[in-house]
């Protein structure tokens, strides 16, 4: 839940917040989870929609905090910087579709099935979002070098 909600507001301190509400709200609601047939996907959902409240009430800050000790971690920085900054650039260009699914794909760990569940689409449109999606960040970044 915490990986979710980090990918999402991409600050620990609103993530850990995030899941700690949303932990509070699902205790709060546990007769209502206990119905549900995949708990992880309820959890998911609920993490996404707080996380997505959140960004919509705040502005998220994406600096990277650095502790530079010599030449070789300022080189090392600057070349995790550079990476970061092309990957998410090459995010921000994707569709929001796309761009939630591979999140949840790759950064949360989500199944297909977990992903279709969690966004409300098919499975067979997950699948053809995570391959369009994944094949469009493989030629921005390529444009980028």
């Amino acid at each position: 839940m915490y990986r979710l909600a980090f990918v999402l507001v991409k600050r620990e301190d609103d993530a850990a917040d995030i899941t700690q509400e949303t932990i509070l709200r699902l205790w709060q609601k546990h007769d209502e989870i206990s119905r549900t047939l995949n708990h992880k996907a309820y959890c998911l959902t609920a993490v996404r929609n707080r996380a997505l409240t959140h960004l919509q009430s705040h502005e998220s800050d994406s600096e990277m905090p650095e502790s530079i000790e010599s030449p070789e971690d300022i080189h090392h920085a600057f070349e995790s910087r550079e990476t970061l900054s092309i990957t998410e650039r090459a995010m921000e260009a994707l569709p929001a579709n796309q761009k939630e699914v591979i999140r949840l794909s790759s950064y949360a760990g989500c199944t297909n099935s977990e992903i279709a569940q969690i966004t409300g689409l098919t499975e067979v449109n997950v699948r053809a979002l995570l391959s369009r999606g994944r094949k469009r960040l493989r030629e921005i970044i390529i444009s980028y070098r």
